[in-house]
């Protein structure tokens, strides 16, 4: 292997680095929208104040700056539950600030009966 292949293969990884720093922020949405629904299917049988514990856990666990206080939770009285979250995703590179996204995360969930049981 040449010098010229070795500098080639660190620019190439380099270049892959630098595009996953954008991806990243995509890649925890759809995770934390996970954590959202599991929160909102939790809140057709539960209390609001409790849904909202489970989004401040979640934000804690993706090292987002934000609580359950900071989202808007609904339930109706037919435990349909709506759930409404903002927050920034920042890109760093290197201690820079590259980009901010502002991601957005709404969910709607209905209670579910199962008819086996």
């Amino acid at each position: 292997m040449s010098m010229l292949d070795l500098i080639k293969i660190f620019i190439g990884l380099c270049l892959i680095w630098f595009g996953w720093q954008f991806a990243d922020p995509y890649w925890n949405k759809y995770w934390l929208t996970k954590e959202i629904e599991k929160a909102a299917t939790y809140g057709t049988k539960k209390d609001v104040d409790q849904v909202r514990g489970l989004l401040s856990d979640a934000f804690a666990n993706y090292g987002i700056q934000k609580t359950g206080q900071d989202c808007y939770v609904y339930k109706d009285e037919r435990n349909f539950v709506s759930i409404k979250c903002e927050y920034d995703a920042k890109v760093e590179v290197f201690d820079n600030l590259l980009h901010t996204y502002r991601m957005k995360i709404e969910v709607a969930k209905k209670e579910e009966f199962n008819k086996f049981f």
